[in-house]
């Protein structure tokens, strides 16, 4: 299940420590990624920030809509904002923790303008797995991505499908403030 994509090279380690068929690469180019954030602008500049590294992904709008797609279908890592119309992130985030759904445990990052004291232990204490401040660094948004789809492929999906990724998976608090 190998597979030749930007992800394989960019970035320093990006396949370190992949077994011999490069299933930490293959994870990766597999990885099913979605981006929530309500502004278009943002929405697209992640997603592009993505493809650069060999990453797809999906959107939504919302934080309802992405309860309502996380209901039905397994991500990998959801990067979630968490200042949206309809429904916020931190909701979003607790309303998906609470489903007896594919997500419960995957992995949610925060991705907000929220940077003053106290904003990252508010997303932790809300569910969320880690933070990435904006404006988004496009290299810190890629590295925490892998790092994290490394940790998840080497613990194997909830759903078993395993790329047989490698031991070396991303330390604790990969992307810490």
């Amino acid at each position: 299940r190998a597979c030749a994509c930007a992800c394989a090279g960019a970035g320093a380690g990006a396949d370190a420590g992949a077994g011999a068929g490069g299933g930490t690469v293959a994870a990766a180019c597999a990885a099913r990624i979605l981006v929530v954030e309500d502004h278009w602008a943002n929405r697209k500049l992640l997603q592009s920030m993505l493809r650069q590294r060999g990453f797809s992904s999906e959107s939504v709008e919302n934080g309802l809509e992405a309860v309502d797609i996380t209901a039905e279908r397994q991500f990998d890592i959801i990067l979630m904002d968490c200042n949206m119309p309809v429904m916020d992130g931190w909701q979003a985030t607790e309303a998906i923790r609470a489903q007896d759904g594919p997500n419960r445990d995957t992995p949610i990052v925060a991705v907000t303008a929220n940077a003053m004291k106290g904003d990252r232990d508010k997303c932790l204490a809300a569910g969320m797995d880690d933070y990435l401040s904006k404006p988004v660094d496009r290299g810190r948004l890629q590295d925490l991505v892998l790092a994290w789809i490394r940790r998840r492929s080497a613990a194997g999906r909830p759903d078993g499908d395993s790329c047989g990724a490698d031991e070396g998976a991303a330390s604790e608090g990969a992307a810490a403030a």
